[in-house]
């Protein structure tokens, strides 16, 4: 098979798919629907998203719960680290965010499901980053918590990353959970 589990985080579901290359470059076969629904069960794409990022672009965390969106995310070019944080309740004392480094050659999707809010930080200029997700975009029902909150329990510099206006100004994590999202 060409798209198989590589290992699951809690609910976020890492998948590997193969990449045949020769002299000519490489194919690969990225979404087959069988085969990705044999690993995340009633996944089907209603939207596909692509970012392109200078270096040390930050974005997140985003997520929608209005309709629920999940995201299954791939690096189709440069390097970045993902990240996914659960927003329900039961993440409110240890604020865990995964973050997982991945690159162009890594040949991997992430999906988390809708009760992540997802981001970004890109290690290379021209870093392209594509996001294949459940629902249609809605701007009244997504929500952005700040990727920088002292309160979150992440691992990685905070020095000199670029921040759209939105995400330096969104909402802290316990501003978050003192929300009732009903996740």
């Amino acid at each position: 098979m060409n798209i198989t589990l590589d290992k699951k985080i809690d609910d976020v579901t890492i998948i590997d798919y193969k990449s045949f290359k020769d002299d000519r470059g490489h194919f690969s076969e990225v979404y087959v629907s069988d085969l990705i629904s044999n690993i995340i069960p009633n996944f089907s794409i209603k939207q596909i998203n692509f970012s392109r990022s200078m270096k040390n672009v930050a974005r997140g965390l985003h997520l929608q719960v209005t309709p629920p969106m999940g995201k299954l995310m791939r690096v189709v070019n440069g390097s970045a680290t993902l990240f996914a944080f659960d927003c329900r309740k039961n993440n409110q004392i240890e604020k865990k965010i995964i973050e997982l480094n991945l690159n162009s050659n890594s040949n991997k999707l992430v999906w988390a499901p809708y009760y992540y809010a997802r981001g970004f930080i890109s290690h290379e200029d021209n870093t392209l980053i594509e996001y294949f997700c459940t629902e249609k975009y809605n701007a009244q029902g997504e929500y952005a918590i700040n990727l920088l909150d002292d309160n979150l329990n992440h691992q990685f510099e905070i020095n000199n990353l670029l921040f759209s206006e939105k995400d330096k100004s969104a909402m802290g994590i316990n501003d978050w959970f003192a929300f009732d999202a009903n996740l």
